[in-house]
């Protein structure tokens, strides 16, 4: 069920909820593209942990207010406006891939508010320059369009949410999963395991160009605070056969990281929350 919360400001945060509904919180930062409804991935293991998984949906997607030219230090505001009208004192974090930068200014800004910080196969630093060649050429592609020529990146963008509404063809997916390593081709292409990942993204889709474009925007740019000043436990969680942010990248990012501890595991950048769900939600509790 998507619920919504008004603002101070007078725009509209939208949020889904899982796990235990009176546990300890734990706020889940969705992917890009993507939408709350991945907070579902983890709804069992929160539940077994007696866990309360609250998904807010970041402003542009599904019912949330859009918030233009926004940083990700527009983030955390809003989250802490979220955790007071549902009464909440401290909490713990998640961030799913392009959630992480989210999920790690979220963590420098409300600083003891909270516990614990947890991300998996996070998106990296991707500033102008040679930190770019970590990702998948698509993203490397995609983000020298957005600095040459951004009006063709959004009409490529409005051309993927036409055609991201719809479900794929086998065939096209079977050649999509190509580029995959094997762990994520085994988390997504039997029809009963793509039903649990494609929902989001197609609520992603929904939103519409302005929304993706929006929520996007902040990982072009130099990320406005530095990590190695967060205080609070955080966890890297990264897959060896992740092609879309490099695990090697990922650990030498962790690594500076004062409070850090980097996990590599045998898996890919989709598989890799649902098979190691438990065991990072077990360290995240153990360390907050």
């Amino acid at each position: 069920m998507l619920h919504t919360f008004r603002l101070p400001s007078g725009q509209v945060l939208s949020f889904r909820e899982y796990g235990c509904p009176r546990g300890p919180a734990l706020f889940f930062f969705h992917g890009w593209p993507g939408e709350a409804q991945q907070g579902s991935l983890i709804h069992q293991a929160a539940l077994d942990r007696g866990l309360r998984l609250i998904a807010p949906n970041r402003p542009g997607i599904s019912a949330s207010s859009s918030q233009a030219g926004r940083s990700l230090l527009d983030w955390p505001p809003l989250v802490q406006a979220l955790a007071d009208h549902l009464q909440l004192d401290r909490s713990f974090v998640l961030g799913l891939s392009g959630g992480g930068p989210y999920a790690l200014a979220t963590a420098w800004a409300l600083g003891p508010s909270v516990r614990a910080t947890a991300i998996v196969c996070g998106a990296l630093p991707a500033a102008p320059g040679p930190a770019r060649r970590h990702l998948s050429p698509v993203y490397q592609a995609m983000l020298a369009l957005h600095d040459r020529a951004p009006w063709l990146l959004q009409a490529a963008l409005a051309a993927a949410v036409r055609l991201g509404r719809i479900p794929p063809p086998r065939a096209a997916l079977w050649l999509a999963l190509r580029i995959l390593g094997p762990r994520d081709r085994a988390a997504l292409w039997p029809k009963e395991r793509f039903a649990q990942f494609y929902p989001a993204f197609r609520r992603a889709m929904q939103s519409g160009m302005r929304g993706l474009w929006e929520d996007a925007q902040p990982y072009a740019l130099a990320w406005p605070f530095d990590p190695a000043e967060i205080r609070s436990p955080l966890s890297f969680w990264h897959g060896t056969q992740d092609r879309n942010f490099a695990c090697s990248a990922a650990a030498a990012f962790a690594a500076g990281l004062p409070t850090a501890t980097f996990h590599a595991c045998e898996d890919g950048h989709y598989s890799i929350l649902t098979n190691q769900a438990g065991p990072i939600l077990d360290d995240l509790l153990a360390r907050g």
